[in-house]
């Protein structure tokens, strides 16, 4: 454990399920899902059919810079995420100097849109067709630049792209940056939109939610799981030291206690049938006290059930006292769907109530947990586990624990 405990004091969401903390967590609690009928990112035949995109971004309410015009979608999504977090933290340039804030920002794949269409353009055109305003945006620090210029943060400035859990690592990372002391003050998460190149390559990779036989839905956990519902969002949080925090006299959502990354053996472009190997590795994190585990299960049977094996070791003995919950039904997949998995840990512990798994009929029946289904349970949350692993074997779980 480190001697610098890391709070969470600010949230700032933009999901399929609603923009901002308040709306977010509303419709989790809620049951309420953004997994719509896709529109305009539909095939022309067959899967999918369904997607939880993100609904209409008040953009120009919530960025002020006149970078505004340039900004590529995900950026606007970033930006307009950190400015909710540094408002919710009470933080907007009055208690921490631009050169001791820094900026995390995970992403699996950065801005495809705009990438989708100067590559068109150059294939279709020629070179001389591109444009050298629209490349700035191409680079996966896109994001984090435009963050870093729209609140004044000339700290660390760091990009995370690792698959699935690009989010979480990037969350890791700001921990690290506050506790090593170089800044007071981290905006760190992520963020991934959705595109029709990602929709055709999750196609024909046949690894869409029906595509396999079964019902068309997103239901982590869910026995008749039948895969992955694409989506999109991006969570940033504000981190800051405890003591600091307390200073500033600010709500506390959690402190995020310890870290620990993993790997297990994969094949490269899925997910490992087992991950208990890395059960000795995440013990240190599990003490009795973990009351609720939020998961990266996505509906794939793959992933889910990987999942709740390495679970199932880590709390043997205890397993039906714990929770065990996924936000994936509500909000589908995206390459940083972790960091919108982060925040809604450190909203739980604030709130003391465990959100539902959206869409759960019947849980899987071999997994010995308690799971919420219809609307949020309040319980008495002492800590949580977040868990994330990606396709190829990477893992990561952090421990948040409630503010007291």
């Amino acid at each position: 454990m480190s001697e610098v405990s890391v709070a969470v004091t600010g949230v700032g969401v933009v999901s399929p399920i609603g923009v901002g903390r308040d709306a977010f967590w509303s419709a989790l609690c809620a049951g309420r899902s953004g997994v719509v009928p896709m529109e305009g990112l539909a095939r022309a035949s067959g899967l999918p059919r369904i997607a939880a995109p993100i609904g209409e971004l008040p953009a120009k309410t919530l960025i002020s810079s006149p970078q505004f015009r340039r900004m590529d979608r995900l950026s606007r999504m970033a930006v307009a995420a950190s400015r909710l977090a540094l408002d919710d933290a009470a933080l907007q340039g009055r208690d921490v100097a631009g050169e001791r804030t820094g900026v995390v920002f995970g992403t699996s794949l950065g801005d495809l849109k705009d990438s989708m269409a100067h590559l068109d353009r150059i294939f279709t055109r020629g070179p001389a067709a591109a444009s050298p305003m629209v490349f700035p945006n191409l680079v996966l620090n896109a994001p984090a630049g435009y963050v870093a210029m729209e609140h004044g943060c000339t700290g660390v400035n760091f990009t995370v792209a690792q698959h699935e859990v690009s989010g979480e690592h990037a969350i890791a990372l700001g921990c690290d940056v506050v506790r090593s002391g170089g800044a007071d003050v981290v905006l760190a998460g992520g963020g991934d939109e959705l595109t029709p190149i990602l929709v055709e390559a999750y196609h024909r990779g046949r690894a869409l939610a029906a595509q396999r036989g079964g019902r068309e839905w997103g239901s982590p956990y869910d026995r008749e799981r039948s895969g992955i519902v694409l989506g999109e969002g991006t969570a940033m949080l504000v981190l800051e030291p405890l003591e600091r925090a307390r200073r500033r006299g600010v709500a506390v959502y959690a402190v995020l206690t310890a870290v620990r990354d993993y790997s297990v053996a994969a094949p490269r472009y899925t997910w490992p049938r087992h991950a208990d190997a890395a059960a000795p590795q995440l013990t240190p994190l599990v003490d009795d006290d973990i009351d609720v585990v939020f998961g990266g299960a996505n509906s794939s049977r793959r992933l889910d059930r990987c999942e709740l094996g390495l679970f199932a070791r880590l709390f043997a003995g205890r397993a039906s006292a714990v929770a065990v919950t996924s936000i994936k039904g509500a909000i589908g997949e995206c390459g940083a769907a972790g960091a919108l998995t982060v925040a809604a840990a450190c909203l739980a512990l604030r709130a003391q109530a465990v959100p539902p798994l959206c869409h759960l009929i019947a849980a899987d029946t071999e997994a010995p947990f308690r799971f919420v289904a219809g609307r949020a349970a309040p319980a008495a949350l002492r800590a949580a586990l977040v868990s994330g692993l990606a396709r190829g074997g990477s893992g990561i779980a952090m421990r948040l624990e409630a503010a007291r």
